[in-house]
């Protein structure tokens, strides 16, 4: 169990076993695209019945050590450039969708600034994941960049953002036991 602080005078207990299992299953789900299993892997041990304050913490804690396991699973050199970062998400994720892509997959639903908002919504997710695995890849005598600190406080804070980033973490982390 590690203990954090999170604003005036509260103390927060993260189990550190509970994290490492939520990890696990964030990346199975994430490789499986299982979107139940997603949703159910990062909700803290006590479920909804989770204080505020405490889920916030669950939340940035399990964001960065799925940020921090895509990084070191990355083979990517400490210290490398943001612009090395986002073409090996590329690589493993391929391209961002596009407008027309996102219409294409549903023409009769998905209208174009729908299609529009849907992929500027995915860029925007993938540019904070880029963020977050530059965090494990800054060496350890540096500070983590600006842009890191303010895509996790974004990340951490924003329900639909962080399911998104969370799943391209864990889909970007390799998938335990050799799934997905």
């Amino acid at each position: 169990m590690a203990t954090a602080t999170y604003g005036k005078d509260t103390d927060v207990t993260i189990d550190q076993a509970a994290l490492g299992s939520a990890v696990k299953a964030v990346a199975v789900a994430a490789h499986t695209d299982d979107l139940a299993g997603l949703y159910q892997a990062v909700m803290p041990p006590a479920g909804t019945d989770t204080p505020p304050a405490e889920a916030a913490a669950w939340f940035g804690t399990l964001l960065i050590h799925l940020a921090l396991t895509a990084a070191a699973d990355s083979g990517l050199e400490r210290g490398c450039s943001r612009e090395t970062v986002s073409e090996w998400i590329d690589e493993v994720l391929g391209p961002p969708p596009t407008p027309a892509r996102l219409r294409a997959e549903d023409p009769g639903r998905i209208d174009h600034v729908e299609a529009t908002r849907a992929a500027a919504d995915y860029s925007r997710c993938r540019e904070y994941a880029v963020d977050l695995i530059g965090v494990g890849l800054t060496d350890p005598d540096e500070a983590p960049a600006e842009r890191a600190v303010d895509a996790h406080c974004t990340v951490t804070n924003d329900k639909d953002v962080r399911i998104t980033v969370m799943a391209m973490l864990g889909r970007l982390a390799a998938a335990p036991g050799g799934q997905g």
